[in-house]
Parts: C-alpha cells; structure tokens; sequence
C-alpha cells in the first residue's frame, strides 16, 4: 500500500502512474524495461546492516522485503540511466543503492537537530533548505532556498557514489542529493507529494519531463 498522493502527483506531473509490489522473486532488469523511470516513495526504515552497521535502540521498523526489492530495482535503474524520483525513504534506499550510508536516528546522532518529524498539516512547510546553484534542483524552482515538509528520522550521512549533495537543512540534514549529467537522479528527504497545490509540483513535471 502507498498513499494516493503519490499516484495524484504523477498524474498532475503528466505521468502514468505504476505500482510495484515488492518481491523476493523478479527479475528487475525485465520490470524496469516496462517501464520509463522509477519512483521510490516514503515508508519504514532501512536497515542499517544493509550499510555495514548494527541497529541501535532508536531504530524503527524494518522491511526486509521491501528493502531487498527496492534496493536491487534502484541498482538496476542506476546501472541502466533510468530517471530515478526517490522521495524521503526512497532518497535514503537510493542513497546505500549507491554504497553511502545512514544517520539511524537525527534525535540522538545530529548535536542541535531541528525537528524532523512534524506535527503540522502534512502539506505545510515547517523548516527552510539552502539549494545548491547549478543543481538540478536549482534549475527546478530557480531558487536558492525552498520551503519544506518533514517526516523523517533517519537521514543520509555519508553520501553514495556519484551523488553529489544539493540542499541542506539549517541543522546540517542533507535534504537532497542527485547525480550531475542529463540522466534525472534526484532524491529529496521531504514529501512533495503532500505540496502539489503548490511550487513541489514542478519536481513530478520535471520528473515526467525528463522520460518523455
């Protein structure tokens, strides 16, 4: 199951939206064929022995599945070119995707951490992010400073191969990352799905841009 926002945001992007389930048993190469490009959306935490650590207690919810799944079809996608959306759980998969690792819990691991995991609406912007100049995501909103959601407890620490970082929080957070060159790989920690009335739409329309 994923939340309807994300099939409106494809849609209002222009795209038509895919559903994968996740499984042991596919072969990704033949799926991501079917397809013009891969978005990875929200959910549970990635397990950190994925990146070489051990849990610590302030680990949430793990699924293994979904984690074997989506991190062989990103694989697969960045191996291939496919344009890749990855959307706050989908920015950290994509990230150890590309060999870099997690911050498990910003709470405990981040000295003077804002608060990542909001108690407004969900379509509310709750802290700001600095924009790289030159980025992708620059060229998107043609801004240096974005207003954001958030719904997180982990975040990426060290960065994956070939990604570079693109914005940050005001508390050091990276906020989003993508690979430079005319293939579209973004992630970003926040949730533009739940932002679309607004300016976050541009991110599913040049998304949906970038594979036509």
């Amino acid at each position: 199951m994923i939340p309807n926002s994300y099939v409106d945001a494809i849609e209002r992007g222009g795209g038509t939206p895919v559903i994968l389930p996740p499984t042991f048993q596919i072969d990704v190469e033949q799926l991501l064929g079917a397809l013009d490009g891969l978005v990875l959306t929200g959910g549970v935490d990635v397990d950190p022995q994925l990146y070489g650590e051990n849990p610590i207690p302030q680990m949430g919810t793990i699924d293994p599945k979904r984690d074997d799944f989506e991190l062989k079809i990103t694989k697969e996608a960045l191996r291939g070119g496919k344009p890749i959306l990855a959307i706050c759980r989908g920015h950290q998969v994509l990230n150890v995707a590309a060999g870099g690792t997690l911050i498990q819990d910003i709470a405990s691991q981040v000295p003077e951490a804002l608060k990542h995991r909001q108690k407004a609406p969900t379509y509310y912007p709750s802290h700001t992010v600095r924009v790289q100049e030159g980025s992708r995501l620059h060229g998107i909103f043609g801004k240096s400073e974005l207003g954001v959601n958030t719904f997180h407890h982990q975040a990426v620490r060290d960065i994956g191969e070939e990604l570079v970082a693109t914005a940050w929080a005001p508390d050091g957070v990276l906020e989003a990352m993508e690979i430079p060159g005319d293939a579209f790989v973004l992630g970003v920690q926040w949730h533009p799905e739940r932002m679309i009335d607004g300016e976050m739409l541009k991110i599913f329309q040049g998304f949906v841009q970038a594979i036509n």
